[in-house]
Order: structure tokens, then sequence, then C-alpha cells
């Protein structure tokens, strides 16, 4: 007759079935922390006070390198340089470089219309880099001192997720190990790659009598779906 197993042992499976579980949600645990989007903004300024006459993008607006962002530019400006480049055009249409006296009015223009984009350029600005525009400062029709920033831009190249792992996670971390960033505001998961494992813990795990030694991580998310992300925002990274 099969005999049933003493209380003893069975109190022996029971802790090792325990100890297993809590290793499982250890492991669990330990694939998931909160993180937060950092980002190096740039502060596009005008370059001499005057009033906005366009402001071409808004807050939140994704832009590619080159967009046009502002200007400073009157509308007299602008008529002067749209004149001048439409009735050189008109002349070289009409064969106006086979006369002297046409080559001359066409060289003249054309330096008219060299002076007057040198104006709009100098009243304008355009986005540096890819990015998200993450404040305007100004308004449409706003007066703007020379030097003031008008609106900033977080390139999407610039933008990263910070988190702190234990020492026992941290040892297994390299640099292009790839994550999945999830965030309330995401429709979907956000795929990105380790880029910087600290050697040092932080100042906040080395506090105590018997502290748990956390370091940072960093990570950069893919450039397509960076746009999706804003500073300061809270990040769920899983490992």
């Amino acid at each position: 007759m099969r005999q049933s197993p003493s209380p003893a042992r069975v109190g022996r499976l029971i802790a090792v079935l325990l100890l297993v579980a809590a290793a499982g949600c250890t492991r669990e645990e330990l694939r998931s922390f909160r993180g937060v989007t950092e980002g190096e903004v740039i502060r596009l300024a005008a370059p001499v006070a005057g009033n906005l006459s366009s402001l071409d993008v808004k807050r939140g607006a994704t832009v590619t390198e080159g967009t046009k962002l502002f200007s400073q530019a009157d509308a007299g400006e602008i008529s002067a340089h749209a004149d001048a480049a439409k009735r050189l055009d008109q002349i070289e249409r009409a064969g106006g470089k086979q006369t002297a006296t046409g080559t001359d009015e066409i060289e003249t223009l054309k330096a008219e219309v060299a002076q007057a984009e040198w104006k709009l350029m100098l009243k304008s600005a355009s986005a540096p880099v890819s990015g998200v525009v993450t404040e305007t400062l100004y308004a449409k029709g706003d007066w703007v001192p020379a030097g003031a920033p008008v609106l900033s831009i977080l390139p999407v190249n610039k933008i990263k997720i910070s988190f702190e792992v234990p020492l026992a996670v941290a040892a297994h971390l390299q640099n292009g190990r790839a994550v999945t960033l999830v965030c309330a505001q995401c429709d979907h998961p956000i795929q990105a790659a380790i880029i910087y494992v600290s050697p040092f813990a932080t100042s906040e795990s080395s506090v105590g009598d018997a502290p748990e030694l956390h370091y940072r991580v960093e990570a950069r998310p893919d450039p397509k779906q960076a746009v999706l992300l804003k500073p300061g925002q809270s990040i769920t990274v899983n490992l």
C-alpha cells in the first residue's frame, strides 16, 4: 500500500515551491522599470528686433530639417523680393541677354533679388534639425526683441529615456541592447536601445545602513517613433 508523504516532506516541498514562485516574481519585476523622457531642446531666437509677421508652426508639431518656422519680414520686404524676382524672370524669358542693356538690367535685378533674399533670411528662421516643437513663446504680430527665443525644438536624435536598475540587472546590460518603452499616451510600444550604463551607483541609493545600489541607464528610442515622446513623460521600460 502506498504511503502518504510525511508532514515534514510536505512542508519542504511547499517551501521549495514558494521559493521558486518568489524567484519567478522577482525575475518578472526586474524586467520592468519606471523611467522618464529627457531631451536637449534647441531654442531659436529672433535675429533682429521686430514684429513677428508669421509663425508657421504650432506647439507639438513635428518638423523636418529646413522647415520654415517664423519670420519678422514685413509686407514691403516680401513684396520687394517677389517683384524683383518676377521682373528678372520676365526679362530672361524675353531674351534680355541678347543686348548689352538687357544684360546690365539682368545683373542689376539679380543683385536686387539677392539683397532682398538676404534681408528675408536675416529676419526668418528654419528648423536646423528634425524634431518636435515643444513651445512657442510669441504669437503672430507680437514685438520680439533681438535675441529673444521665439520657439523651442526637441531634436529626435536627442530624445532619451533614463531609468535606474539594481546592481544585479546593471551587471548584465550593455550598450545596444534592445528594450521596449510603454507609456500611457503611446498607442503602441516604442522600440529603443540602451546607450549608457553608469559604472557608478546613484548617490541616492548609497544612503542608509543597508542600501540597495541602483545604477542609471539611458536608452535612445527609434528616431521614427521618438516624435511620440515628450520631455518629462513617465515611461515604463521593459528589458
